[in-house]
């Protein structure tokens, strides 16, 4: 086992392993260089569902999806139905998944966010359909001292109905499972609690600052978000099938780039809740 970082502190490639037969002492070689480069990916592993899930809870316990009730499982992004059919626009998994286009940070909208995802190639189009990602630790870093002082104290609101009204995402849940999903509170800038580092924690479901003016605020974090995910600070993967890809929500916002519509793309993600006490959505 190998690892090929795609630059000094962000992405690397993990090469020569089977993920179906680590030792322990290889997951926590594995567990070492995630907290160093935040994003690892695992050319062509080629993991059934049972397989993925087997590797996720490795990492922690596995989080529910957008319902309480749900059984947590490895869930299919996906514009094609089970007989690999493209599923028309109108479809309201494809108008949901549109919004994975936005920089996030996964669940960030629940009092408990994410710790990792997993997400592992199926299908993938003949161009474009990567997925890139964004270092918040060196994001915070490149803020300048007076911001940095004047964020320390700073609480962001975080908002599923915000974040999911402009591309009809809020069509994907009764009102009685909405409800499960009220607005959050986070801090703007977090400590990780494995790595020490600090962290820019924004993205498309902070919709604003507690105590600033509304508006004001909202520009603010939609500014942050968008100099934050500047390059050195990003990593652009293009998919190969069998390809699977584990990243820190902790420290690190994503978001998938767009491809041709008449093309089908399958991706199968699985999700780890965070640590702190959080049984509600936790399994």
């Amino acid at each position: 086992m190998n690892i090929e970082p795609a630059s000094p502190r962000f992405g690397a490639f993990v090469r020569n392993v089977c993920l179906t037969q680590l030792t322990e002492t290889d997951f926590q070689k594995i567990l070492s260089w995630w907290h160093q480069f935040a994003v690892l990916v695992f050319p062509s592993q080629h993991l059934s569902s049972e397989e993925q899930v087997d590797f996720t809870k490795r990492f922690g316990r596995l989080e529910r999806g957008l319902r309480k009730s749900q059984p947590p499982a490895a869930g299919m992004i996906s514009n094609i139905d089970r007989q690999g059919n493209l599923l028309p626009p109108s479809n309201i998994g494809r108008k949901f998944n549109i919004g994975n286009s936005v920089w996030h940070t996964d669940s960030s909208y629940k009092r408990v966010a994410a710790k990792a995802s997993l997400l592992s190639a199926h299908t993938v189009p003949a161009s474009g359909g990567q997925t890139e990602w964004a270092d918040m630790r060196q994001g915070y870093d490149a803020l300048s001292e007076s911001m940095k002082n004047w964020l320390s104290n700073k609480v962001a609101v975080h908002s599923y109905r915000f974040s999911h009204a402009w591309h009809k995402g809020l069509e994907f849940l009764s009102e009685e499972d909405l409800d499960q999903l009220p607005p959050v509170e986070h801090p703007i800038i977090k400590v990780h609690p494995d790595t020490n580092d600090k962290i820019l924690f924004v993205g498309r479901h902070a919709s604003h600052i507690i105590g600033e003016d509304f508006r004001s605020s909202r520009k603010l974090l939609r500014e942050l978000t968008f100099e934050a995910a500047q390059e050195p600070r990003t990593w652009k993967h293009q998919w190969s099938v069998g390809d699977i890809a584990v990243w820190d929500n902790r420290c690190v916002l994503h978001r998938a780039r767009r491809y041709p519509s008449n093309e089908p793309r399958a991706m199968a993600r699985t999700t780890v809740a965070g640590d702190d006490p959080n049984n509600e959505w936790a399994a």
